[in-house]
């Protein structure tokens, strides 16, 4: 596994979240009412955004721990080093299993287990929008939007009909919608985009950086994603 293994591997699993996207387009009809089915694309996409941001962590982890073992063979006449590396491949292969959550802090874990912190990448300035400033996107933001899907993957994941009341949903930041709707909302294909969009985000830099960790070129894609959290840190 490289790093550009790891990124081919994400664009793969994220055409399945274009289709899902692409699919909601085709069903809507335009006319008024509770659409179900295109709900539940839109619950599928962000349960796969969620479960793709997870095998490219792993991924990068599995990149890391590859390069790792071949400069092993690289050190001449190493006597405790390949004993003392097979103990710790076993034990990173253990955590790389038990890994099920992907938030914030069990990636970084994770890769840190692998001496990778992909965290200070996550900076980028973004446009406010309607008239608004610009303002910069901090790693804290990232978490707190991480820590946001996860909980919206949770809900669909466990089958609940209304989702958590959360900033990164379109419904709860918009100010011509119900009380009833922000405080029970239901996902709307906007936050389906707004999730695929912000993941890829944070892939693109994570995959920057790993690359230059490692050394290696950066790798390519087939189209650059734009860096969008999805919402303006105010509201976070």
């Amino acid at each position: 596994m490289d790093i550009q293994q790891a990124i081919d591997n994400y664009i793969a699993a994220m055409k399945h979240c274009d289709n899902l996207i692409a699919t909601h387009r085709a069903a809507g009809s335009g006319g008024r009412g509770r659409r179900t089915t295109e709900t539940s694309t839109n619950r599928g996409t962000i349960v796969l955004a969620v479960a793709a941001w997870q095998a490219f962590i792993q991924d990068i982890a599995i990149a890391m721990r590859d390069e790792a073992l071949a400069e092993l063979n690289t050190v001449p006449h190493a006597r405790l080093l390949p004993d003392a590396m097979d103990q710790w491949r076993r034990d990173f292969d253990s955590s790389l299993e038990k890994f099920s959550t992907p938030s914030s802090e069990n990636s970084r874990n994770l890769l840190k287990r692998v001496g990778f912190d992909p965290r200070p990448s996550w900076t980028w300035v973004q446009n406010g929008g309607h008239g608004k400033a610009k303002f910069v996107v901090l790693p804290k933001h990232v978490d707190e939007v991480i820590k946001q899907w996860l909980r919206v993957r949770h809900d669909v994941a466990h089958g609940h009909t209304t989702i958590h009341s959360l900033p990164v949903l379109g419904v709860v930041r918009d100010p011509k919608a119900s009380i009833a709707a922000k405080t029970a909302p239901t996902l709307r294909l906007t936050d389906a985009i707004d999730c695929t969009r912000f993941f890829r985000s944070v892939v693109r830099l994570t995959g920057d950086r790993a690359a230059t960790h490692l050394g290696s070129t950066a790798p390519t894609w087939d189209r650059t994603p734009s860096l969008t959290l999805g919402l303006n840190i105010a509201h976070l």
